[in-house]
Formats: C-alpha cells, sequence, structure tokens
C-alpha cells in the first residue's frame, strides 16, 4: 500500500485517507471547492518501478501499475481485462490535417467500450475496502461501466440520468442490473446523490458537487492511459495530448499518470495537455479565454457531443491546463461530425462524437499552427461510435427505398442516392 494521505490540490492541506468526496474543507468557498488527489510515497515506488520490471511483468492492464494506484496489494482487486488498449498510428488522418506523427489512444476496447472502466475498476475496489454496497453513478457512460462491475462484484449501482441519455448507454446499463432514476434537470442530482452517499453509504464515481470535486480515489484509474502511452511509445512523450473533456476528471488523471512517471524517473519530459471541449458548454475555455482566476460556469446548449456536457469543470481540470502550459478549444458539432467521418473514412475507426471532439481540436490547432506539423501528437478515443448512433444518424441523408432484382434498378440507385455512373 503506497498511498500516504489525502492532499488538497490547492491549499495544500493533508487528510487522513477516507471517504471524502466534496473536496477539500479548508479552503473551499461558495463557488468554489478544491479537489482532493491521493497522495504516494514514491522513493518507495521507485524501488518496485523500473522500465525493465515493467516490461517483465506477466500481468496486465490496470493492475501492472498496482504501486501507483490507490489499492492494497492484498485487496481483492476489480478486474474485467480493462486497460491495454491500443495505440494506433493513423498516418491518413495524420496526412490530411498535416500532423506526422497523430495517435489515436483506443478506450472503445475497455469491456464496457469506454475509458470509464479504468476509473471504475479501482472506484469499485475502494468501495469494497470501505465497506459499500452501492456504486452510485450520475449516468451515461459512467453508469454502464459501474453497472457492470457491481454485477460481478456483488454491489448495486444506482444511477441518475438525464433524458436525453443514449438509449444504448440506458440499455447497457439496464443489462447488467443498473438501477436508473431519470432527472428532470441536470442539477436535480446534486442532492439526491449526496443522500445516496450519506444514508446509504455509497460510493460515488461521479460528482455531485456544483465545482466538481467526486472521488479521489476513482479518478486515479485514468492515470493508466498515460504509463500505456509511454510504454507502447517506448518511453517517448508525445508533445501534445488532446482528451475530451466535461468535467475534466479524465484530463487531469492523463496529466498526473504523466507527472507520477517523471517523478519516478521513467521519463525526463512531460506533455502539454490540451482540453477538448464543445462549444454548447466551454468552461474551461471560457475560463482561459477570459483569463480568470476563477472557473467560469456556462449554460449548456444541446450538442452532438453529449458527453462532455457539463455546467463547469473541475479544478482538476483546469490545473491541468494551467500546470502543462496547455490549452483549452472549444469546437461547434459541424467540426466534431466531419472529424468523426474523417476518422472512419481515413482510419477504418469509428469513434463516438465525444471521442470526436479531440479530433476536431486537433484539426483547429493545426490549422492555427499551435500544433507544428513535426509534433507527436495523441488524441484520447474515450468511447466507440455505437455509444451514440442516433446523434451520427440524423448527419446522414435518407437511405434509397427497396428495390427489386433488376440492373437498372440498381444503377439508377446508384447514381440518384451515390452520384456513381455504372
Amino acid at each position: 500500500m503506497y498511498e500516504t494521505n489525502l492532499k488538497c490540490l490547492n491549499c495544500g492541506k493533508e487528510y487522513e485517507l477516507g471517504r471524502m468526496f466534496e473536496g477539500c474543507p479548508h479552503c473551499k468557498e461558495e463557488n468554489f471547492s478544491s479537489n482532493l488527489i491521493v497522495s504516494y510515497d514514491y522513493e518507495m515506488i521507485k524501488e518496485k518501478i523500473d522500465k525493465n520490471a515493467l516490461e517483465k511483468r506477466k500481468r496486465s492492464g490496470l493492475w501492472k501499475y498496482e504501486e501507483l494506484l490507490p489499492i492494497d496489494s492484498r485487496e481483492i482487486k476489480t478486474d474485467l481485462r480493462e486497460g491495454e488498449t491500443p495505440l494506433l498510428e493513423c498516418n491518413s488522418l495524420g496526412a490530411e490535417l498535416e500532423i506526422k506523427k497523430l495517435f489515436v489512444k483506443d478506450e472503445s476496447r475497455n469491456p464496457t467500450y469506454s475509458f470509464k472502466d479504468r476509473l471504475v475498476s479501482v472506484g469499485a475496489s475502494v468501495a469494497r475496502r470501505f465497506g459499500s454496497k452501492y456504486l452510485i453513478a450520475g449516468g451515461g457512460n459512467l453508469a454502464a461501466a459501474a453497472s457492470a462491475y457491481s454485477t460481478k462484484y456483488n454491489l448495486e449501482t444506482i444511477s441518475f440520468e438525464n433524458l436525453d441519455e443514449s438509449k444504448q448507454a440506458i440499455l447497457q446499463t439496464l443489462s447488467y442490473g443498473g438501477k436508473i432514476i431519470y432527472l428532470k434537470r441536470y442539477e436535480d442530482r446534486y442532492e439526491l446523490m449526496k443522500k445516496c452517499v450519506d444514508i446509504l453509504k455509497g460510493h460515488p464515481v461521479s460528482s455531485y458537487t456544483p465545482s466538481p470535486t467526486g472521488d479521489p480515489y476513482s479518478q486515479e484509474g485514468y492515470k493508466t492511459i498515460a504509463y500505456e502511452i509511454c510504454e507502447q511509445l517506448n518511453w517517448d512523450v508525445p508533445e501534445k495530448i488532446i482528451v475530451p473533456t466535461g468535467q475534466g476528471f479524465g484530463l487531469y488523471g492523463v496529466w498526473r499518470g504523466f507527472t507520477d512517471l517523471y517523478k519516478i524517473g521513467l521519463i525526463d519530459s512531460l506533455p502539454a495537455m490540451i482540453a477538448a471541449e464543445t462549444a454548447a458548454c466551454g468552461s474551461l475555455t471560457k475560463t482561459f479565454l477570459d483569463k480568470s482566476e476563477k472557473i467560469k460556469e456556462v449554460f449548456p446548449k444541446k450538442t452532438i457531443a453529449r458527453h462532455v456536457v457539463a455546467p463547469k469543470v473541475s479544478y482538476k481540470a483546469y490545473r491541468a491546463i494551467k500546470d502543462s502550459n496547455g490549452r483549452a478549444v472549444a469546437v461547434k458539432d459541424d467540426e466534431i461530425m466531419s472529424a468523426l467521418l474523417s476518422f472512419a473514412r481515413k482510419e477504418g475507426i469509428y469513434s463516438s462524437t465525444t471521442s470526436a471532439v479531440a479530433l476536431a481540436a486537433a484539426q483547429k490547432l493545426r490549422e492555427e499552427e499551435y500544433i507544428d506539423s513535426d509534433s507527436m501528437v495523441v488524441c484520447v478515443m474515450t468511447t466507440g461510435g455505437l455509444k451514440d448512433p442516433d446523434h451520427i444518424a440524423k448527419n446522414f441523408p435518407e437511405l434509397p427505398p427497396p428495390i427489386n432484382g433488376e440492373w437498372n434498378k440498381f444503377k439508377g440507385v446508384m447514381k440518384t442516392y451515390y452520384n456513381i455512373s455504372i
């Protein structure tokens, strides 16, 4: 067990390891809550982990890096074979964007098809340590992941869902046995989730505070994305990492993964983190554009990238950009859809609209020359396109009507609908 305490990311105050899900009480203000992070004994970790040791380890996935995660090695680890997802070199798309070294980390290969599995794997393990019987989720892909791990490890998931949530995510959650509660408004979750935590002793894998704080333990699961990227690149460090960003826990988790490796001496440089937001929200983009010391709250509009919709990003997300000398960028729905189709047609990979936010951001930042053509860039593809086909389907024309087996009918359809003369 290498974790030592919880520490406030803002004021530095330390706390004993325990059930703290609402940020730092010491520096809390009316419109601000700082995130807590898990601290580790890095000197002890250095004695256990080096490049050779990692290469020789037979275990794969998250628990290959267990010294850097908040779980006692004597505990039963929650494991559905998450992690160890491919890092895809995208030469065709890279040529189109004029980025010579473009990679995509394909998180759709996880057990429930999203990077949320990394978070829940750690969160469910810690929940069992604290004696929790419930995982409390804020809907969507996170609810699906929580439900999958719950059913395997004798827990229950209660999920608070928005009315416009993806039907695929809902069906997935129900199939695993998750209990769904629909909400009229996004903010209705705050008090209900808090009561589930306080009264039911549930373990929240989503945040329930207006300034997103959440569970500091489960969010550590995202760090393993950075560990895998570095190993897959033979310990080269990309110049830019682009992460689709809602509340920003994934963004900070990936950043902290790189800083972990830097602290224990496995890498000698750090990337700039880029928060890719939808223009329908853009809390972090607005904060940096306004050069504000306080995180801006926004009023989200409808968008095809519904899984990165949040009124306000976390302080963690703000620090990931600030500490890495990175950037936040917001992209429009038409840019997102264009990027999704380019990725599918150039690389044969079907991403979600949420994941395509990162690809659209890469294109936009290349056009602005923030990204050099020689830069190594990694976009995190958080989930696959089968998660939200309803939004994607709206961007295609009507399919041709059925025909009989006549050749001339076939030729007519090809010409009329696809502009192909045969």
